[in-house]
């Protein structure tokens, strides 16, 4: 945002007048039209009355705060995790918001900080009681995102907004903001792959490093999203009765991370999804305890053929805060797993990793 619109929001907003603006720094009216429509800017004399009369300061006059970089940006969100793990939620919540008020327009800044938050929310083992403000903020900010000119922000936001509203039940809604979303198949068919361009201009270039990042990420993106995919089904399958058919789908999606040299922890999510169906309380507790103490394994990208190159620019999550997360929602009674809470095998499995995040 430009000065020129800054001095026009911040008259308004006070109920000013142009000729009151004029009358109060000594000027004509037509230089006040002027300033406002960015033809001119005021005399370095009057930036800090005028700074005065609109209750601001010169750093957002000059919209100086409105340059934070992505570099910047990257930084603090380091340090919003760093909060959240020393002083909780609430402190990275408290940290985000001033962050947010100083750089009101900076919807970079927003569309990081939102996700992440959102995030850490998710993990931070709080009750739902305790995540209802929270949650209440991450929407509003959503909403702010789905107005958003910069298409990629617009529809990563509408996408979380689609999700929450199918959380609540609210269909009918859901369907609509989803309708006004761009099919992401129709955008491909009309426009040549973006990356197989770049690689290729990376490899005419001699940049074969380059080019196998690029196809590294692309890699990661696409296996991720195929297991999601592959998880998907399978509860598709269990919810239209067919048992043997949701079997073999997660059969294929825990053979993923073996083909592929993904997380193992990933190996046992879509055999669990089988055994929660079939309400199996000792085969249920079995794929748990490997799934948690592949959890506490971390994943070693850099040994792999095909993740190497990305190994250190991939962020890894905080193990023990996604372990809290994970016992939490096991432990809630109105989730899949109440049938397990009277399991003596299971309390003891919960205790232990309980113990074990202390450490």
């Amino acid at each position: 945002m430009s000065m020129n619109v800054v001095i026009q929001e911040k008259r308004r907003a006070l109920g000013l007048t142009q000729e009151q603006v004029a009358g109060y720094l000594n000027v004509s009216i037509p230089a006040v039209s002027k300033w406002e429509k960015g033809t001119t800017n005021p005399d370095i004399s009057l930036l800090a009355p005028l700074a005065r009369l609109l209750k601001t300061d010169l750093n957002t006059l000059f919209c100086f705060r409105e340059d934070m970089t992505e570099q910047e940006i990257g930084l603090f969100c380091k340090e919003i995790s760093e909060i959240v793990q020393t002083k909780g939620i609430s402190g990275g919540f408290a940290a985000a918001e001033k962050k947010i008020h100083e750089y009101p327009h900076n919807e970079t800044l927003l569309h990081y900080l939102t996700f992440q938050l959102d995030g850490l929310l998710a993990m931070s083992g709080s009750t739902s009681e305790e995540m209802r403000s929270y949650d209440e903020k991450i929407l509003s900010w959503y909403h702010r995102l789905s107005e958003s000119n910069d298409i990629k922000i617009k529809n990563s936001a509408d996408y979380m907004i689609v999700s929450r509203l199918i959380r609540k039940g609210d269909h009918e809604q859901a369907q609509e903001v989803l309708d006004r979303m761009p099919d992401s198949e129709d955008i491909a068919s009309s426009m040549a792959d973006k990356l197989m361009l770049q690689v290729i201009i990376y490899q005419e270039q001699g940049k074969a490093e380059k080019a196998s990042r690029a196809l590294q990420n692309a890699l990661l993106m696409a296996l991720n999203k195929v297991q999601i995919l592959l998880c998907k089904m399978v509860d598709a399958e269990l919810a239209a009765g067919e048992i043997e058919t949701a079997e073999k789908i997660a059969d294929r999606a825990s053979q993923m991370p073996g083909l592929f040299d993904l997380w193992d922890y990933n190996s046992f999510v879509a055999p669990l999804q089988i055994a929660v169906a079939e309400q199996d309380a000792d085969k249920c507790i079995y794929i748990l305890r490997k799934m948690l103490a592949a959890m506490l394994i971390p994943w070693d990208m850099g040994s792999s053929p095909l993740f190497h190159r990305i190994a250190k620019d991939t962020e890894v999550s905080d193990m023990k805060q996604m372990l809290s997360a994970i016992l939490c929602e096991m432990e809630r009674k109105n989730d899949g797993y109440s049938f397990l809470q009277d399991h003596d095998a299971f309390k003891e499995l919960i205790s232990e990793y309980r113990e074990l995040i202390k450490k």
